[in-house]
């Protein structure tokens, strides 16, 4: 995140259980502890000041700050900067929804619905074969019996609503640009605006970011979040997964964007669904244990390994959607928000820097492949305070 964005993002804390991760607490740890050490080093070294020499500090300080930098700087970090300082609210050329010409599919006289899956924290392996492990049953030949697949990557800049506002509107933006905005020139308002029924899920709260207040202004209307059980009955009993994002299981969040795009209506729908069950730290044993991460897997890390059985589990819950014989034909997107945020030096260089990986499914007598201009968005009138 930006630094103002970090700072405005503190806000948000209260909704989530940080004391249930063992990461977060330990950090909670050394920090007061290195605070403690810090202040007793501070009171010590007053009674020598005299004797201390500041070149020779300055000197083991700057030797200390290159040998991070050398050690654990990547090309994502350089871009991070850059982005600090990048103009917001604007249009971008580069997005998966542009590359796969969603806005197209609202103009098309088909009335295909619309399905974007946006995956918590996947970026774009350089590896195809470790692509190919969380893509695998979207790749397989039931699915290409049906489907053309097409894949691909594009840039991403910020957190996870800087991917919504890419993907979704084509802007350089996050949730802090749309306070002041009546409305913006989004996908989902367009397809409101062509008689399309749209709707968002998410299986964590919608205060978080401030989701229940922006995403009406960009053409969503109706929210299924946590506080309506993402539109499941109210009967049912459901478990809770995550750790610090503790909310519903995306499993079962799968099962009403299937019951939403499956339904007897006669309007096309435009269905945007935000994983969550993939953001760290992820709880072991949530999904089918498939990749053997006790000893890292295929990918030498458990964290990543355990990030991945949730990326592939979602492969297999759009799988089964796209199966389903009573949906109708439908265009489905699969991309990643942002880079995973490791910790493990060698886990992050599994990864192409500054790009999200992204999935495309779209039946093969619907229309060709062909270049999309980038779409201009318009900007609502600010209001007044």
């Amino acid at each position: 995140m930006p630094l103002p964005m970090l700072l405005d993002s503190m806000q948000f804390l209260d909704e989530l259980n940080l004391s249930q991760s063992a990461t977060y607490l330990a950090f909670l740890a050394i920090l007061v502890a290195s605070l403690v050490l810090t202040y007793k080093m501070v009171t010590s070294i007053k009674k020598h000041r005299n004797n201390i020499s500041l070149v020779s500090f300055l000197v083991f300080a700057i030797f200390c700050g290159s040998l991070d930098h050398w050690l654990n700087a990547t090309p994502q970090e350089a871009m991070k900067i850059k982005m600090q300082f990048a103009e917001s609210f604007v249009p971008i050329k580069d997005a998966a929804s542009l590359k796969t010409g969603i806005a197209q599919v609202l103009q098309d006289d088909q009335r295909s619905n619309v399905l974007i899956v946006m995956v918590e924290g996947l970026g774009a392996f350089s590896s195809p074969e470790h692509q190919k492990t969380v893509w695998g049953p979207l790749l397989d030949e039931e699915i290409g019996a049906m489907y053309a697949i097409k894949q691909g990557t594009t840039q991403y800049f910020g957190s996870t609503t800087s991917g919504e506002a890419r993907e979704l509107c084509n802007l350089r933006a996050d949730y802090r640009d749309f306070r002041h905005k009546k409305f913006a020139d989004c996908l989902p308002k367009w397809a409101l605006e062509t008689g399309y029924k749209t709707a968002a899920f998410h299986a964590f709260t919608n205060e978080f970011f401030e989701r229940k207040d922006w995403f009406p202004k960009i053409g969503f209307e109706e929210l299924f979040f946590l506080e309506n059980r993402a539109g499941l009955n109210p009967s049912e009993l459901l478990s809770l997964c995550g750790i610090t994002f503790r909310g519903l299981c995306d499993a079962d969040v799968s099962r009403s964007v299937e019951a939403y795009l499956t339904g007897e209506e006669a309007q096309p729908k435009f269905a945007y669904w935000l994983t969550l069950n993939s953001h760290k730290p992820v709880m072991p044993g949530e999904v089918p244990e498939r990749l053997g991460c006790e000893d890292g897997g295929v990918f030498g890390d458990q964290e990543l390994c355990r990030m991945s059985e949730q990326w592939l589990n979602i492969s297999h819950l759009v799988k089964e959607i796209a199966l389903n014989e009573n949906l109708r034909e439908t265009e489905i997107l699969l991309v990643g928000d942002h880079h995973p945020p490791l910790f493990n030096r060698k886990a992050r260089k599994l990864f192409e820097p500054g790009q999200v990986a992204w999935l495309h499914l779209k039946r093969p007598n619907s229309r060709q492949p062909e270049q999309f201009a980038a779409v201009g968005l318009r900007s609502g009138d600010e209001t007044k305070n």
